[in-house]
This record gives structure tokens, C-alpha cells and sequence, in this order.
């Protein structure tokens, strides 16, 4: 008797999550999108920076499109689309953050300090359009880093911080387009 008591709420709650989860524009991953939004058209980003793998911009789409299909339900196009996203990858470059404790020297005479770490940052300037609401719509840089320590190449680490870097980014992307946080 006692166990049956503690169930009823429990599928009663469940019962009330389930109906929420079928509201118009709403789901459980933050998206908000209106009902008529049925597809998206994700052009090419081209690589505007003289540095990086040369293979970058299509990385960059590839990854961008498959993250939105694994997390809309929205249809890619190549034309016309309802959701419509274009851009440049407009910086890539790495830069010293962290002096370390020792320093070169020339002749008696300390010239610089070493960095103890890297730090790659990637910026790319999207471009997006919602048919729907034009209110929306956005043209902004979304950038991110990863840091890497000096004593290794970039090439041993790039594909790794590329990787994680354009995570961050696409995910940037998509709240601010689709989540609308």
C-alpha cells in the first residue's frame, strides 16, 4: 500500500513533464524555435587568416552542420533555407600568456622572459539570418582559446585544440541563434 502511494506522484509528475516536452517551440535542449522553422542552410566559412591547417574553413562547417542536426530537428538545405548562417574564420593565431621563470640571455644581459605557455585563439564571424523573425537576426565574432604548454610543438597539439576550440565556438553559435540565451 505504502509503495503504491509513493508511485501515483511520481507518474503524475511524469505524465506533466511529457506533455510539456511536446509544447509548441519548446524542448528539454534549450532551443526555441517557432513550429514553421523547418530547415537551415549553413554556407561554407571561409578562412580569412594566413595561418592554420588548409583544411580549417570546410572543419569548421562540417563541424557547425553536423552539430545542428545532431541538435534541431530542422532539415540542412543549400538553398532558402528558414535558418540561414554564413561567415569568415577571421583570426588564428598563437601568442605567448605565461612567462615562466627563466629568461634568455645575450652576452650577460636578460633579453626576455620564456613562455611557459601557448595560447591558440580562434575568432570567426558569423552572419545569421531567421526568415521568421528578422528581429533576431545577428552578424557578430564569437572567439575562444585553449592554452598548451611551450615545450609543445603546435603541431603535435593543433588538430586537439582546434577540435575543442571550434566546440566551444559552435556551441556559442548555436545558443545565441537557436536558444536565444
Amino acid at each position: 500500500m505504502k509503495k503504491n502511494i509513493l508511485i501515483i506522484p511520481f507518474l503524475v509528475a511524469l505524465c506533466l513533464l511529457s506533455g510539456c516536452a511536446k509544447a509548441p517551440g519548446f524542448t528539454f535542449s534549450g532551443i526555441n524555435l517557432d513550429p514553421k522553422i523547418q530547415t537551415m542552410q549553413i554556407e561554407l566559412f571561409y578562412a580569412d587568416v594566413p595561418a592554420g591547417p588548409a583544411n580549417l574553413s570546410l572543419q569548421f562547417t562540417e563541424s557547425l552542420r553536423e552539430y545542428f542536426m545532431r541538435n534541431t530537428r530542422l532539415r540542412l538545405v543549400n538553398n532558402n533555407g528558414d535558418l540561414r548562417f554564413s561567415g569568415t574564420i577571421t583570426g588564428y593565431e598563437v601568442t605567448p600568456v605565461a612567462p615562466s621563470a627563466g629568461s634568455v640571455q645575450s652576452g650577460g644581459v636578460d633579453f626576455q622572459q620564456l613562455a611557459a605557455l601557448q595560447r591558440l585563439t580562434i575568432k570567426v564571424k558569423v552572419n545569421y539570418e531567421n526568415t521568421a523573425d528578422e528581429s533576431l537576426n545577428f552578424d557578430q565574432e564569437f572567439t575562444f582559446f585553449e592554452d598548451f604548454p611551450q615545450n609543445q610543438n603546435l603541431s603535435q597539439v593543433e588538430q586537439d585544440l582546434i577540435r575543442r576550440i571550434f566546440d566551444q565556438i559552435i556551441l556559442d553559435i548555436f545558443n545565441k541563434s537557436v536558444a536565444n540565451w
